[in-house]
């Protein structure tokens, strides 16, 4: 194990520039894992613990993105005309063109000889990040060597395919081997874009290696999480729930709603270890049943989930009757929940994805099923663009449901702050708000209608009354008519006959 002590030291040095006087973390040996970052006071959720800052940084540029990014500003670039005019074979804006970075860069690249330097190629832009090892200083590049590494038989590979590139690619070994182990130090440890992250934290696009981050270990259900500033690309790191002090400071390398079988997969070929953490010893993953599914057994309610082996391909038992199943027999059923899910998401139609979920999925896989929590994922990340041809109603709705779906799940989980929670909880607020508003402007609506028909009521009775009198004054003046018409009047009392 490399000695904790003087990757403090190196570390101190990368981190010199933010003038911490009293850091929250230090190097320590770890339960997890080697060495690790742990609490040097108690840590309150939410609390910044470090900042962090590249040590090497560059385009991603795998074969599917488009290459039309400057390669030192990293940012997009017009379609024609972006290679820098030296030959170098790189991508560069007019004014990164003059810089220092560039300069250096151009340099090394042109001397190496790129074969098409006026066509941008991704095997090249991409080995940039890895090339700009050579230029660092010796403190720099021995905290490089102080970072774990995975020296798998994959990781030469890299810069044996980049060399093809080039007409002189050097053959200096010492040279080929700091790329070799920064590759190896990269994969293990770096940021290659964030596609297996953006479950928790932010989204980076980019390839990047943070040196005080790469010494943190994984755990499923990190107690901390990250951000990044866009600016200068700082990294942010925070306590996702109370820390105590010398408690060690955990990340996640994976998705947060991942089965704990694609877990183990990923962590075991792309990072090279095993997790044992508590949710990993978990078959129910602490009750959230992320990897869960309907028992076989028709006439079983009960769930299934796999066993703990570390086997890629383990048996699954139902946890009501017992009853064991293959790995083949259960991927059945999830790769025609994962078909039916997919085809509906893949649709035009938003409206009928949501109304699939909330209808017809319930029937053949459990909600708490990682392909239902990123369709639902899915369907919060389309309806923040618009509610496309769902009502104003199911978009309102739906938007309360899943986020307060996916907090439950995370809940159980045991998870704490994260970006992600953060983005659930004000969506959250913000629908209850407007359903609190909805609400009230329909009372209002009601108390109104309800003061109108009152007075629609009282005027109603009014005018009854009205209608009453005038009728009841109507007949008084006929009987006073008929009293007075002679045709009617009693006949008088004959008169006295004279004598």
């Amino acid at each position: 194990m490399i000695c904790p002590k003087r990757t403090s030291e190196l570390l101190d040095l990368h981190l010199a520039p933010f003038k911490d006087k009293d850091p929250a973390w230090e190097i320590g040996v770890s339960k997890i894992a080697g060495r690790g970052v742990m609490a040097t006071r108690s840590l309150k959720r939410g609390e910044v613990i470090f900042k962090d800052s590249p040590l090497l940084m560059g385009l991603a540029a795998h074969e599917e993105d488009a290459l039309n990014a400057c390669t030192v500003c990293l940012k997009e670039l017009p379609d024609t005309k972006f290679m820098c005019r030296q030959g170098c074979g790189l991508p560069v804006c007019p004014l990164c063109a003059k810089k220092k970075q560039h300069k250096t860069d151009c340099d090394m690249f042109k001397s190496w000889g790129p074969n098409e330097p006026e066509v941008a190629n991704s095997v090249i832009i991409r080995l940039l990040c890895i090339a700009r090892a050579i230029n660092l200083t010796k403190d720099q590049r021995d905290l490089i060597y102080c970072l774990q590494a995975n020296l798998d038989n994959n990781h030469r590979t890299e810069v044996r395919n980049a060399a093809k590139c080039f007409k002189n690619f050097p053959t200096d070994k010492k040279l080929i081997e700091i790329m070799n182990r920064t590759v190896a130090v990269m994969r293990t440890n770096g940021f290659d874009k964030t596609t297996d992250r953006t479950n928790d934290n932010q989204e980076f696009n980019y390839r990047a290696l943070y040196p005080l981050f790469g010494v943190m270990n994984h755990d499923c259900i990190p107690n901390s999480y990250y951000t990044f500033d866009e600016k200068t690309n700082h990294m942010l790191v925070r306590a996702a729930v109370d820390i105590p002090e010398g408690f060690e400071i955990t990340t996640t390398y994976t998705k947060l709603f991942t089965g704990n079988i694609a877990r183990h997969l990923f962590l075991k070929m792309k990072k090279g270890f095993t997790c044992k953490c508590p949710r990993c010893s978990d078959p129910t993953e602490k009750g959230a049943f992320i990897s869960g599914l309907y028992c076989r057994d028709t006439n079983c309610t009960g769930l299934v989930v796999p066993e703990i082996t570390g086997l890629p391909h383990p048996n699954w038992n139902c946890l009501e009757c017992k009853q064991k199943s293959t790995h083949a027999q259960m991927m059945k059923s999830q790769d025609f929940a994962s078909g039916a899910i997919n085809a509906k998401s893949n649709s035009n139609s938003l409206r009928t994805l949501v109304q699939y979920l909330n209808e017809k999925c319930a029937s053949f896989i459990p909600d708490t099923n990682y392909v239902v929590i990123d369709a639902k994922m899915t369907v919060l990340q389309r309806l923040q663009v618009g509610r496309e041809d769902c009502s104003e109603e199911l978009a309102a709705n739906t938007r309360l449901r899943y986020s307060r779906d996916i907090t439950q799940v995370m809940d159980k989980l045991g998870l704490g702050d994260s970006l992600l929670r953060t983005q659930l909880e004000e969506l959250l607020k913000r629908e209850e708000e407007r359903r609190a508003k909805r609400q009230a402007e329909e009372a209002e609506k009601q108390r109104k209608l309800a003061e109108l028909q009152a007075k629609a009521a009282e005027a109603d009775k009014i005018l009854a009354a009205f209608e009453a009198e005038q009728a009841a004054e109507a007949a008084a003046g006929t009987s006073a008519s008929s009293a007075g018409d002679p045709a009617t009047a009693p006949a008088p009392p004959p008169l006295a006959e004279s004598v």
